[in-house]
């Protein structure tokens, strides 16, 4: 062999050797990377798993401890997002409302893509539903304000509609929200009902317009007009009682009040 073409084979023979050791010594590198991050999923899920059987035990402190522990020691994790939308559950298990409501939101805003995104946004409108009392607008101090939940509510479960009217929550929803929208209506017309008892029938007609025009079809049109054509009569506005008493009996004419309304249109010629 003359010694150009022993000193190439030479040449040749060193960068394989060197090759060799350099796959002789990834691989082992590369497997060992892939069996940590198999141990780092597998740690998140059963921390993540913990956490999932606390909150179903309702031990609100442990599940918020384990979804805590996957959030900031696994935030790389496919768990880390579904650790926060946990945390909101766990606010809410505790009745923290507003703690509950701020994180669903951040997880909708952190994670705009998630398949969870439709719960989140179901969990925030239910977290404002559970904020009612099933009595407030017997107590008049506080009604003004348990009102306002109530409206705020009534938006969040039409929203939530809007955006996501093929959930699966979404059944649910609406029956929460026409359930709201009842409890809105009965208020309005508990309202209209004090006036008229305290001899201020304009402010009952006022309470009475607004029922029908914001809460109309849920059950109280009948008794709304029936109860508005009242509060005119005793200002003396025969025409405006009229057209709530010809309202009742065109709109509602198989109603009880309906045949009250045709017997008081005759017996007074109206």
């Amino acid at each position: 062999m003359r010694p150009a073409e022993e000193s190439a084979l030479n040449w040749f023979v060193k960068v394989v050797f060197v090759l060799g050791m350099s796959l002789v010594s990834v691989a082992p590198t590369s497997v060992q990377a892939q069996d940590d991050q198999a141990t780092y999923q597998a740690v998140a899920q059963s921390t993540y798993m913990k956490g999932v059987e606390a909150l179903e035990k309702e031990n609100f402190l442990d599940a918020g401890r384990y979804f805590n522990t996957v959030r900031s020691r696994f935030q790389y994790s496919q768990f880390a997002p579904l650790s926060e939308l946990r945390l909101g559950d766990v606010y809410l298990g505790q009745e923290k409302y507003a703690a509950a409501t701020e994180q669903y939101r951040a997880f909708v805003k952190l994670h705009p893509n998630h398949e969870e995104v439709p719960y989140a946004s179901w969990m925030v409108a239910f977290a404002f539903y559970k904020q009612i009392p099933s009595d407030w607008f017997i107590f008049p101090p506080s009604y003004e304000r348990e009102l306002s939940r109530s409206k705020d509510a009534a938006r969040e479960l039409a929203f939530f509609l809007r955006r996501y009217s093929d959930s699966k929550y979404a059944p649910e929803a609406k029956r929460k929200l026409v359930e709201v929208r009842r409890r809105l209506a009965d208020h309005e017309f508990y309202v209209a009902n004090f006036y008229i008892d305290r001899d201020n029938p304009k402010a009952a007609a006022a309470r009475l317009r607004g029922l029908l025009e914001e809460y109309s079809g849920l059950g109280l049109d009948a008794e709304a007009l029936f109860l508005l054509a009242r509060a005119y009569l005793e200002q003396k506005d025969v025409e405006s009682a009229k057209k709530a008493l010809d309202d009742l009996i065109e709109f509602h004419p198989n109603h009880a009040l309906a045949s009250e309304a045709r017997d008081y249109i005759a017996t007074h010629g109206l």
